[in-house]
């Protein structure tokens, strides 16, 4: 009960300090955005003195809080010591930030266009809009500094409020949470909301704490968990953005770029594969021994009508796909390959697109996270991001949030990694 409290009041309070803040920088705009360093400087010293604390009193994770230590110091020297750079860097940054998400929902457009599927011309004026608001700014960045800090308090703002509206689903009956089936999702950066598995399996590393498996509902102790949403990630390469799939009739569906003979730049883009197989244990612990993954696993509730339009979506997605044999690939070696590695080890069965958006896999587009949520959205959860964009991170935020939320439907959660396995 304490840790509920203690996440709705600290939820509220971040809420109101950037709505506070997003009210001050749209009205005082220059004046108080010149003070950003001086903030900064604030925060990051705070930081130093409680890393410090910790490094005297605190007998775990000496070696990564003197690292931290060492990090904030050399923040506060580069701010010192050029700030009106850094204050140029910013507009910079976000414009070029805009561009990115401009040109993938140009992307998106361009995929749907090709693969002969209905095309959501959304993307294209998304795109478009993207690229108004970032050019001007991306040319001249200190001349319209009054867009980008518009454009900025206007995000602290929304931020803000999405960080209160969580504080006031925790209080709400679940009778009305229930009508608002799809969430617009106002989120962290999405490079930065990207890692927040990775640094979440970093934390339990520091702190060796491995054996989480908690329900936060006592009421939900003895219901059957319908639904698992599993969330990947891993300190190698690429899986530190994390993978998702999920578990629902006793069978894994999972949905990527599995196809290596298919692969262009450097794995963005490639034939979308859907794989399936009915060894669960076998597949995580694949998971853990192949990639050195940790593996959160959220369980769900749903009801019959639920159920019904999973399973319903499921056979869609499978009537318009045909088997893939991995095995009849002459491009890579399928012994080495995560394809046959995986069906050495589950008896996994791969299916190839014929039509419909998932006919190409797009990592910033139609990725795993899509698929998963295309397939539970009817269930209430499904997230409409504030730029298009799912990320695992997105959907780890919303489940752990969730699980928390009295009578959410979202009532446990288990980590497995090499120390705890399923």
């Amino acid at each position: 009960m304490k840790e509920k409290f203690y996440d709705g009041i600290s939820s509220l309070v971040v809420g109101i300090l950037f709505v506070f803040w997003g009210i001050l920088l749209f009205i005082w705009r220059e004046s108080l955005y010149e003070n950003v360093v001086e903030i900064l400087v604030i925060v990051l010293i705070g930081r130093e003195i409680l890393s410090l604390i910790k490094c005297v009193f605190g007998k775990k994770n000496s070696k990564y809080l003197l690292w931290l230590l060492l990090f904030n110091f050399v923040c506060c020297f580069v701010l010192c010591v050029i700030p009106r750079a850094f204050l140029g860097v910013l507009p910079f940054l976000f414009s070029f930030y805009l561009i990115i998400i401009g040109i993938v929902q140009f992307i998106r457009c361009f995929l749907e266009i090709r693969d002969r599927v209905y095309v959501h011309f959304s993307y294209l004026l998304m795109g478009f809009i993207y690229f108004v608001v970032a050019l001007p700014i991306l040319v001249n960045p200190l001349k319209k500094i009054d867009i980008f800090i518009t454009c900025l308090s206007i995000y602290i703002l929304l931020l803000g409020f999405s960080y209160i509206l969580y504080t006031i689903g925790r209080i709400v009956p679940i009778k009305h949470k229930n009508r608002i089936k799809r969430r617009i999702k106002v989120t962290l950066p999405k490079i930065i909301e990207a890692i927040i598995p990775y640094s979440v399996m970093m934390e339990i590393n520091r702190n060796l704490d491995v054996n989480i498996g908690f329900v936060y509902d006592l009421d939900s102790v003895n219901k059957d968990v319908d639904l698992h949403i599993l969330i990947h990630t891993s300190s190698n390469g690429n899986n530190k953005m994390g993978h998702m799939d999920l578990i629902f009739d006793n069978k894994v569906y999972s949905y990527g770029n599995y196809d290596e003979g298919s692969r262009r730049f450097n794995e963005v883009f490639g034939d979308g594969v859907l794989f399936s197989t009915d060894k669960i244990k076998e597949y995580i612990n694949f998971c853990i021994d192949n990639s050195k993954k940790t593996v959160f696993d959220f369980g769900i509730i749903l009801n019959d009508k639920e159920k019904s339009i999973i399973r319903d979506r499921i056979k869609f997605l499978f009537d318009n796909t045909i088997v893939w044999n991995y095995r009849d690939d002459k491009k890579y070696n399928n012994g080495n390959s995560y394809a046959g590695k995986l069906y050495k080890r589950t008896g996994a069965k791969f299916y190839k697109f014929t039509k419909t958006k998932y006919k190409t896999y797009f990592v910033l587009g139609t990725n795993c996270c899509y698929l998963v949520d295309d397939i539970v959205r009817k269930s209430g959860m499904d997230i409409i991001s504030i730029n298009g964009i799912i990320t695992p991170g997105t959907y780890y935020d919303y489940l752990n949030k969730s699980l928390r939320l009295k009578k959410s439907r979202v009532i446990s959660k288990d980590i497995y990694n090499k120390n705890k396995r399923p």
